[in-house]
């Protein structure tokens, strides 16, 4: 086996990775909304995975998405590969983050990140809540509406049971905010059918997702590591910019703005910029009890190597709860020089963990990571 070497590190094997990913502007180019495309890989990110790993001393061969990898398995190619990179999103299908993992274990081809079971589940928000909620991992109260039809009556008997309001609406096998604007918090039940039928006509082929809406602050988690090896590596509270003096506030000021995160606001619009707060006292109860619970979910869910937990105390109150949002298995982990001095009292540094090898990544300020090393676990 081939090794590299680091002036300041040990020699390690270099491996014929192929980094597999679906490119957003090839999705573009087809006429696929930016919306449609929010979730898939822009060409920066492949650029800096690629680029990191050849300095690190491997072979990078891309592999552009599902459609190519399934030749390359079909003619014997994966041969030559000793690991998969897997930031394949997946785009048709409802459990299409699951696919290029499922393709992997068939021909018994080692990859990154969770497996194909996990990625499935997590995907489908409302048997994510079910698993989590039969380990009595709090999530918030909800049912489900199924596809509709064009009768007023169908809709009633469907969106009968609902949790109290307010409300929240979502698809059930999105992410990346898609689908979510103002109308999604609904406050009064004369708004929960025009909301409903709106994003079911931008998601005409999947159900609605409908929680009680959290008011409290709201959480992304980033966790390093696999089954008892789990570990926080950082913490990212949301913050709304709305005016100046946006200190402490979860949400848009009280000007009957939005408190929650949608595409418009994870974009370059900067009256509704989503900004964050990633330095945190680690002992504060509230990032104590976000910790424990967002550790407890990537278990009980057997997530593997990073990912991200978002998490939602009810509500601003003494003795709020924290409520699990959503599951990601990120292809990157975003923990900024802040979130690590935080945590460990140090410079900017985490780690990606491939089931048997680690990466670790350092941020030098800006939006790029770097592989330093990597070493057998």
């Amino acid at each position: 086996m081939a090794f590299s070497c680091r002036m300041d590190g040990p020699r390690i094997p270099c491996l014929n990775i192929a980094l597999v990913c679906e490119q957003r502007s090839s999705y573009l180019k087809v006429g696929y909304s930016e919306e449609q495309c929010a979730a898939l890989t822009h060409i920066g990110e492949i650029d800096a995975v690629m680029t990191t790993l050849e300095r690190l001393g491997h072979h990078v061969t891309l592999v552009p998405g599902i459609q190519s990898l399934v030749q390359l398995l079909a003619a014997g190619k994966d041969k030559g590969w000793d690991l998969v990179f897997n930031m394949a999103q997946g785009f048709h299908g409802s459990a299409r983050e699951s696919q290029v993992p499922a393709l992997l274990e068939a021909y018994r081809v080692p990859y990154t990140f969770s497996d194909a079971a996990t990625m499935a589940i997590c995907q489908n928000k409302p048997i994510t809540k079910t698993i989590l909620g039969r380990h009595m991992i709090p999530n918030a109260p909800f049912g489900v509406i199924p596809m509709l039809n064009d009768d007023v009556a169908d809709f009633s008997e469907r969106s009968a049971a609902l949790p109290p309001y307010p409300l929240f609406i979502k698809p059930v096998i999105e992410g990346s905010s898609k689908g979510i604007d103002g109308f999604n918090k609904v406050k009064e039940p004369a708004e929960l059918e025009p909301a409903v039928r709106e994003l079911a006509r931008k998601f005409p082929d999947q159900d609605i997702l409908v929680e009680r809406f959290l008011s409290g602050r709201e959480f992304t988690v980033s966790i390093l590591g696999t089954g008892s090896r789990s570990r926080v590596i950082g913490i990212r509270e949301h913050i709304w910019q709305a005016s100046p003096d946006h200190r402490n506030k979860n949400g848009y000021q009280s000007n009957g703005s939005l408190d929650f995160a949608s595409r418009e606001s994870k974009s370059s619009k900067r009256s509704k910029k989503l900004l964050y707060d990633d330095s945190h006292d680690m002992d504060e109860p509230h990032i104590k009890a976000t910790c424990e619970v967002a550790l407890r979910t990537w278990k009980v869910l057997n997530c593997r190597d990073a990912g991200r937990v978002d998490i939602r105390f009810d509500s601003d109150e003494p003795g709020s709860v924290p409520n699990v949002l959503e599951v990601g298995i990120s292809i990157i982990l975003i923990i900024s020089d802040a979130m690590y001095s935080c945590l460990h009292g140090g410079v900017g540094e985490s780690h990606f963990w491939p089931s048997s090898r680690s990466f670790p990544v350092t941020s030098d300020g800006d939006d790029e990571w770097h592989v330093l090393q990597g070493t057998f676990i």
